[in-house]
């Protein structure tokens, strides 16, 4: 199937969100529409579109946002990751689809990466009208998530991030430009994110100018984000993808949560956290999305 694509605009928080939509070429009454969020400090611009045209060649709409602060979006100051700021960003992309005559509004999705993933989890749930939601090695417990960080941090590292933390929730109060500390970085190094899969695994989908720092205050309060808590309460059906060997989303946590949940389907994966995105992972990815969303959210 033939599919177009277009560079739109919305507003989020009074700030713009820059995304793509992707739609099946002859559309001739409103199709589902699957809305797609990245994760910690990614754009849209890295491995999601190979994603999204598959989803419209199966007949979707797909729209994938940046989100504010991050990539082609607006917002200042850059390179900041705010769990509410995000979440802003999650609800307004779902306003912005719901509102095209060419979507059916009953049958939006969410799907996520990482971050994007308990991100697509949390709107569902808040929303309420969500009619299903995808989760890609999805941060479903942020204690579980920092405290696989901490692994791989020295305690020499550790004081620099906790301390780097400090002084940017410092400068955020007076006003001024953020105190950074890298997403992720080699083993032994400074870094959110230092196994041996985390920059290897950044690296395999962002381009050689990508910019790897970001507020360190997010170190700070990572731990207390538990969007797997959310699973009971959301209504519809969800696809959890959780990788068995992942490093830095432990899936003990998300599976046992999937597994009490009566609404959850797990499809496991093998492959490093990042990987998901590359072949023949991606391939594996968009095969079980589609089989999901054929059985729950149909095109008509």
């Amino acid at each position: 199937m033939r599919i177009r694509e277009a560079d739109i605009e919305f507003l989020s928080g009074g700030e713009i969100c820059r995304a793509w939509l992707f739609a099946p070429d002859q559309a001739d009454e409103p199709r589902p529409c699957i809305v797609m969020g990245h994760g910690l400090g990614l754009t849209r611009r890295n491995g999601l579109r190979a994603f999204a045209e598959a989803f419209a060649r199966a007949g979707y709409f797909a729209l994938v946002f940046d989100y504010r602060r991050f990539g082609d979006s607006g917002g200042a100051p850059r390179q900041v990751i705010s769990f509410r700021g995000q979440l802003e960003d999650w609800a307004a992309a779902l306003a912005f689809v719901r509102a095209l005559p060419e979507v059916d509004d009953a049958c939006v999705v969410t799907w996520g990466f990482s971050l994007g993933g308990g991100h697509a989890m949390t709107t569902a749930a808040r929303d309420g009208a969500v009619a299903a939601v995808i989760a890609v090695t999805p941060v479903f417990s942020g204690l579980s998530s920092t405290l696989a960080a901490m692994k791989w941090w020295s305690l020499r590292n550790m004081l620099r991030i906790v301390a780097r933390g400090l002084r940017d929730l410092l400068s955020a109060f007076l006003g001024r430009q953020p105190v950074t500390v890298p997403l992720a970085a080699p083993p032994g190094e400074v870094g959110l994110l230092t196994s041996p899969d985390a920059y290897a695994g950044y690296r395999q989908i962002v381009s050689e100018d990508f910019d790897f720092n970001t507020a360190a205050r997010i170190a700070l309060y990572f731990w207390s984000y538990a969007p797997g808590r959310l699973l009971r309460q959301f209504p519809g059906s969800v696809l959890v993808l959780p990788s068995i060997i992942d490093e830095i989303c432990p899936p003990r946590p998300t599976i046992g949560r999937a597994q009490r949940s009566r609404n959850a389907e797990i499809v496991e994966l093998s492959c490093d956290h990042m990987a998901f995105a590359v072949e023949p992972h991606r391939s594996v990815v968009v095969d079980a999305t589609l089989d999901f969303l054929r059985r729950h959210v149909p095109v008509c």
